[in-house]
C-alpha cells in the first residue's frame, strides 16, 4: 500500500500527467491498482480484525471507530477525483490542482491510518487477544485472501 501510495505521490510530481490525454491516464491506472489492492487484500484483513476487537475496551473501540473514519475519507477522496481526473489530464489547470490537493490529502490519511495500524492496533490486538484467538484471526485473514484471489 506504501509503495502504491509513493508511486502516485512520485507520477503527480512529476507532472506528465497533466497532459496524457485520451491516451494513457497513468495516475487513474495508479488509483485503480490502490483500490484494487485495497480490495482484496489490504481491507479484508482489517474486517477479520476489526470484528474480533470491536467491544473488548473503550479504548480499542475509539481507535477502531477512528480507522473506520480515515477508511470512509480514503474512499470518498478517491471517489471525487474521479470524475474530475479526466479534465486534468488534457490540461485544465484548476482540475489538476484540484486533483492533487485530493491525491495529497488520500496519501496523508491513508499513511496516518497505516501508521496506526502499525502501532495502536498491534498494541490493542497483543493486549486484548489470546494467542487462540490470534490464531483464529490469522486462520480467517488467510481464509478471506483465499476467497477473493480464487
Amino acid at each position: 500500500m506504501r509503495e502504491l501510495l509513493s508511486l502516485v505521490d512520485s507520477t503527480l510530481k512529476a507532472g506528465a500527467w497533466k497532459h496524457a490525454g485520451a491516451a494513457a491516464s497513468p495516475i487513474g491506472d495508479l488509483i485503480e491498482r490502490l483500490q484494487a489492492f485495497d480490495e482484496a487484500t489490504h481491507r479484508p484483513k482489517g474486517v477479520v480484525l476489526l470484528q474480533i476487537l470491536r467491544g473488548r475496551s473503550a479504548e480499542s473501540d475509539e481507535l477502531l471507530r477512528r480507522l473506520e473514519a480515515q477508511r470512509e475519507r480514503c474512499d470518498a477522496l478517491l471517489s471525487q477525483v474521479k470524475p474530475i481526473l479526466k479534465q486534468a489530464e488534457s490540461g485544465d489547470t484548476a482540475a489538476a490542482t484540484t486533483v492533487e490537493a485530493l491525491l495529497e490529502e488520500h496519501r496523508q490519511v491513508m499513511l496516518d491510518h497505516l501508521e496506526q495500524e502499525d502501532t495502536l492496533l498491534h498494541t490493542q490486538t497483543a493486549a486484548l487477544l489470546t494467542g487462540e484467538e490470534w490464531a483464529a484471526v490469522v486462520s480467517s485473514i488467510s481464509d478471506a485472501l483465499r476467497t477473493r484471489k480464487g
